[in-house]
C-alpha cells in the first residue's frame, strides 16, 4: 500500500499549493477519499495515509466496509445516488449525504433520523451544468429545494454539492457554483458551510473557486478495479 501513502501525500501538497495561492488556509479543505470498489485493507490505508474521510457510491458496500471495521473511528460519508428505499442503509451510519436532490429524499431520510432521535447531515446535489443524464436539481431550482428541506425535521442542511460536465471548462461551472452557494448560504440556517466539488482531474481549480471538500479516487488509488 505505499503507493497510497505516497499518493495521499502528493495530493496533500498539490491542495495546498492550489489554497495557498488563492490566498486561502489549506486547513479549510476537506480531503475525501472517493472509495467505490476499493477494498477494506486500501481504504484503511487511505484513511492512514492522511485522507480526512472516505466516501462511498453504494449503500450496500458501505454496510459492508463499515461490517469489516474499514473505517475505523472516521464516520464514512455517502456520495452516490441515493434511493429512497436505500435510506435506511445510509441515514444514521454516513457522517454525511452528499446527494439530496429532492424534497421527497430529504423527507425520506429525516423520516427515519427523526424515528431515531438523530439528526442526518446532507447535502444538496445541483445539476450544474443541466445535464440531462445526470441526478441533481437544476441550479435554478436550488434555492426553493433549499428551502423546503430547511423544514425537515431529522435533517440539518450543511451546503450543496456539484460536478461540472466532464469535458468542458470546469473553471466556469465551478465559479457558477460559488455564487450560488452564496447566495443559498445567506438565507440558511447556521452550520451551512460546505461547498463539495472537484475530483481527482480538476480538485486544483475546484480549491481555486472556493470548494471546501474535494472527493479524489483515482489520483489516490490508480484506475478503478471492476
Amino acid at each position: 500500500m505505499e503507493h497510497i501513502y505516497k499518493a495521499v501525500a502528493a495530493a496533500r501538497a498539490e491542495l495546498a499549493a492550489a489554497a495557498i495561492a488563492s490566498k486561502r488556509d489549506p486547513s479549510e479543505v476537506t480531503l475525501l477519499a472517493a472509495t467505490k470498489t476499493r477494498t477494506a485493507d486500501e481504504v484503511r490505508a487511505v484513511l492512514a495515509a492522511g485522507a480526512d474521510a472516505a466516501g462511498e457510491n453504494r449503500a450496500q458496500e458501505l454496510g459492508e466496509k463499515l461490517g469489516q471495521g474499514a473505517y475505523g473511528e472516521t464516520k464514512p460519508h455517502f456520495i452516490g445516488a441515493l434511493q429512497t428505499n436505500k435510506v435506511k442503509l445510509v441515514a444514521g451510519r454516513a457522517a454525511l449525504i452528499h446527494s439530496v436532490d429532492s424534497v421527497r429524499l430529504g423527507s425520506a431520510i429525516g423520516s427515519f433520523a427523526s424515528a431515531r432521535n438523530i439528526t442526518q447531515d446532507v447535502l444538496i446535489e445541483i445539476n450544474i451544468g443541466g445535464e440531462a443524464n445526470k441526478s441533481g436539481v437544476a441550479a435554478h431550482g436550488a434555492e426553493a429545494l433549499a428551502g423546503e428541506l430547511y423544514k425537515i425535521p431529522g435533517l440539518r442542511v450543511r451546503g450543496a454539492m456539484a460536478i461540472p460536465p466532464e469535458g468542458a471548462g470546469a473553471k466556469r461551472y465551478f465559479s457558477e457554483m460559488r455564487e450560488l452557494f452564496l447566495r443559498l448560504k445567506a438565507s440558511a440556517p447556521a452550520g451551512f458551510d460546505v461547498l463539495s466539488m472537484g475530483m481527482s482531474a480538476d480538485f486544483r481549480e475546484a480549491v481555486a473557486e472556493g470548494s471546501t471538500l474535494v472527493r479524489l479516487g483515482s489520483i489516490l488509488f490508480g484506475p478503478r478495479v471492476y
